[in-house]
């Protein structure tokens, strides 16, 4: 049983160490807090409560970040009560603090209770016989000074923690670094006999599928007992159940229960079938207790698929098993990168949570890759992910630093993340959303400065170890030592048709009006694991974190846009050589909007029209911990969705028609070429006809075709291409729309701008063009 301690919550501050002391060596008075004693929220974050109670500016907003990082540099005390329950007697009572960032000191009625290093493993502490049976209790945890740590451009060797690293400084956030309770913190009350772990695995057969459920017991003392598993239907009839009759012996106890369930309804990603649900409710009774008297009681939800993974087919003998398989069915991954919702991660934000993943969903995304600078996630996006059929690639809190990419191999650190990755794995195995485990982002030998990056393998001590941690307790996932997983990191010309690129990276802008296409046109990569471009916030969100006079074009930008994004993500030149000079800020985010769209729709669709050879493409980034000017996501902060984010969601169609041609911008006597294509994520026999129509930008049609009637058999059907000489005297913007009828006469469009180049930049006619999505 969980009795939570939710409400109530106090917080304060000390100078580093002062609380403890307690009173002045001097004067022998009780030392106060830096601030009285003010409401926090548990979960929460230390900064929002302070800046809720009006002792720091709005984080967001402008420079005033950089006014909250000496925060961090102080103790931060929550204190709280309970009243212990008299019909807790007989009993053991543990409290349990799921997240502590970054470590604590704990006392309980002025006692000790001892210390905690680590946020994604919880505290726990034995209460029962400290307890003050029926009166209040007081609950104190002092939050130390948040450890160093090593931000995006540093070296990865030389952490030594596994604090969330993004906060310390990245390309999409300041430095800003959450501290607090970021997770629940509860009273457990059991009896002698308590779950350990309980964990849920499938198969399928003849006669249904069978589930078998692995209990570990913790037992204080022996005797006689049962444990008793009942399986729920996603409709809540009870649909399978199995009773052990168990001789405890104290310590751990492994107890293996089999479950037939004769009409199984499968899980399947996003796309590809229903995602039902089951409830798994196991206990432990004690002989003598109580009948109605559970000692412990483990409730978990779960789904009934299988999980396999293979190579893409025709691909080298070394390459990793890329390919997903979901009950048998080869799944084309459509993914995105995730990143935390908020730089203060503590904030229980449950409806951006959910509009984020209700987007990725309609978005006709499958995957979501949790990147490994960022979070372990809290229990809530991995619940949506599996209501959702949204497959969970999940890192392992490493990621590169620039001038070095190796993890660390100390004895300490490793025994660290040792311990910290058995307690997630068990943690998160029994969701049917997880797929892949992964040991981190960008892990290579040597660092960035080098001419040619090389991704580590599980050769590598640190990975070695954690690929053998998977295998022990999570067999059926795929293990990736990381992302990009070789042979060569990016994604690059020099490459193409070379049979090295596997897993790669890359790039995250627009490579240009030619290069662009040449670079995704050649790509022959197994699997593309991050890639993206950069494209502005709306101006309605724009005005949100900007004071009105930030609110202009500037060639050279303000501290305020560096410090929101610009440092890395400045598109001023990018846009002037493309469009020529911008004048407004209404008209950049307009164009830079469009190029982020234009660029990762193209992006999407040439890997998708290489299936099955490519497994599939995972953009960068879905969204962003903290408002910017520019950035790689396609939903800024506040959740709006940028034009990028409905450009992916076209390409991503279950059917989806798109040509392939060479260039954005052409001139008077070229010829526009381009070949036609049509995926479908469940290919079948059903015929298909494809129109096309290119016409000048007020509508007038130029030229247009049509395919004979033809079956969708593949996931990639070729069928047909133009060739129009561009007549001498055409001097301006044309578009390309597709138009596919299906059974039924579904009608499913496409459409693409191209640009007439003369004497201006290659792209300036399209500035007054807009592209419908």
């Amino acid at each position: 049983m969980k009795a939570p301690i939710e409400n109530g919550w106090l917080l304060t501050g000390s100078h580093p160490g002062f609380w403890e002391f307690g009173r002045s060596m001097e004067l022998g008075i009780e030392l106060k807090g830096l601030i009285p004693w003010i409401p926090a929220k548990v979960p929460g974050s230390v900064h929002y409560d302070l800046y809720e109670s009006g002792y720091l500016p709005d984080p967001y907003w402008g420079l005033n970040s950089q006014a909250c990082e000496w925060v961090n540099e102080r103790n931060w005390l929550y204190r709280n009560a309970f009243v212990a329950d008299e019909r807790w007697r007989g009993r053991k009572v543990r409290l349990v603090c799921e997240g502590i960032d970054y470590s604590a000191k704990l006392r309980l009625n002025g006692e000790p209770l001892g210390e905690h290093r680590g946020m994604f493993t919880p505290a726990e502490f034995d209460l029962t016989d400290r307890l003050r049976w029926g009166e209040t209790n007081e609950l104190l945890i002092g939050i130390d000074v948040t450890p160093e740590g090593v931000p995006q451009l540093g070296y990865t060797n030389k952490v030594d923690h596994l604090k969330s690293r993004f906060g310390y400084k990245w390309d999409f956030c300041p430095r800003l670094q959450n501290m607090g309770l970021w997770k629940p913190v509860y009273l457990c009350i059991n009896g002698s006999s308590r779950f350990n772990d309980v964990h849920w695995k499938t198969s399928l057969n003849e006669d249904g599928a069978e589930g078998l459920v692995t209990v570990v017991l913790d037992n204080e003392k022996g005797g006689q007992g049962s444990v008793i598993t009942n399986l729920y239907a996603p409709d809540g009839t009870l649909c399978s159940s199995r009773t052990t009759q168990v001789q405890l012996r104290p310590g751990l106890q492994i107890i293996e229960q089999r479950l037939h369930i004769a009409h199984p309804e499968l899980w399947y990603p996003n796309g590809y079938g229903n995602q039902p649900l089951y409830r798994l409710v196991t206990e432990v009774r004690l002989d003598g207790q109580p009948y109605a008297e559970s000692s412990d009681e483990r409730e978990l939800t779960v789904g009934i698929r299988t999980l396999d993974f293979k190579q893409n087919p025709g691909s080298p003998d070394d390459s990793l098993a890329y390919t997903v398989i979901v009950n048998d069915r080869p799944v084309y991954l459509k993914g995105w990168n995730w990143v935390p919702v908020d730089q203060l991660y503590g904030r229980e934000r449950r409806g951006q949570y959910e509009h984020l993943i209700r987007l990725a969903k309609e978005a006709n995304v499958n995957l979501l890759r949790v990147w490994g600078g960022g979070l372990i996630e809290r229990d809530l996006f991995y619940e949506l992910c599996d209501q959702s059929g949204i497959l969970i690639w999940q890192e392992m809190m490493q990621s590169s630093s620039g001038f070095n990419n190796e993890p660390s191999a100390d004895a300490a650190f490793l025994h660290e993340l040792q311990q910290t990755m058995r307690f997630v794995i068990r943690e998160k195995r029994n969701h049917p959303s997880l797929a892949i485990w992964c040991g981190g982002n960008e892990l290579t030998e040597g660092g960035h400065l080098q001419d040619r990056l090389v991704p580590l393998t599980d050769n590598h001590p640190n990975l070695r170890m954690l690929r053998d941690l998977v295998a022990d307790l999570d067999g059926e996932r795929l293990f990736l030592p990381s992302s990009s997983s070789g042979p060569v990191f990016f994604l690059e010309q020099q490459h193409a048709g070379q049979g090295l690129s596997y897993d790669v990276h890359g790039p995250w802008k627009y490579a240009g009006d030619v290069d662009h296409y040449a670079l995704y046109n050649g790509s022959d990569a197994l699997l593309h694991s991050e890639y993206g471009a950069d494209g502005f916030a709306s101006l309605e969100s724009l005005k949100r974190f900007l004071p009105e006079d930030e609110l202009t074009t500037m060639s050279d930008p303000s501290p305020t846009w560096l410090h929101h994004g610009y440092e890395y993500w400045n598109m001023n030149e990018q846009l002037e050589r493309l469009f020529g000079p911008v004048c407004t800020l209404e008209e950049k985010v307009r164009l830079s909007q469009w190029l982020q769209a234009e660029s990762i729709g193209y992006a999407v669709e040439s890997n998708r029209r290489r299936a099955p050879r490519c497994s599939g493409s995972i953009l960068w980034q879905m969204n962003e911990p903290f408002p910017n000017v520019s950035c790689t996501s396609a939903v800024d902060y506040y959740g709006m969705p940028k034009p990028a984010y409905f450009r992916t969601a076209l390409a991503q169609r279950p059917i989806h028609p798109s040509a392939q041609f060479d260039k954005l911008a052409y001139a008077r006597g070229e010829s526009f070429q381009a070949r036609l294509f049509i995926c479908a994520d469940h290919p079948d026999d059903a015929d298909a006809q494809l129109s096309w129509t290119i016409c000048n930008k007020a509508g007038e049609t130029l030229l247009k075709g049509e395919t004979e009637r033809f079956p969708m058999k593949e996931l990639v059907t070729a069928c047909g291409s133009i060739n129009w000489s561009i007549p001498d005297d055409y001097q301006e913007a044309f578009r390309l729309d597709l138009k596919l009828r299906t059974v039924g006469n579904e009608e499913i469009e496409n459409h693409y701008l191209f640009a007439f180049k003369s004497d201006e930049p290659a792209a300036a006619p399209l500035q007054t063009l807009r592209l419908f999505l």
